[in-house]
């Protein structure tokens, strides 16, 4: 069954369907190099570019 067939629109409460809660999207990966098990295992990633550690800083209140 097709979701959007006017058949099942028509029989079902469709109204609160329209709201859209949520998208997702997900960028194309472009592999250049990946780092060996050690590291990767370390920075909890393989792809360098993914590697984005926290340096967060505090700030005086």
């Amino acid at each position: 069954m097709n979701y959007m067939d006017t058949n099942y629109r028509h029989t079902h409460d469709t109204s609160s369907d329209s709201a859209v809660l949520a998208m997702a999207f997900i960028n194309v990966q472009q592999i250049s190099s990946v780092y060996d098990t050690e590291t990767g295992f370390d920075c909890g990633t393989i792809f360098p570019c993914l590697n984005k550690p926290l340096t967060a800083r505090r700030t005086a209140r």
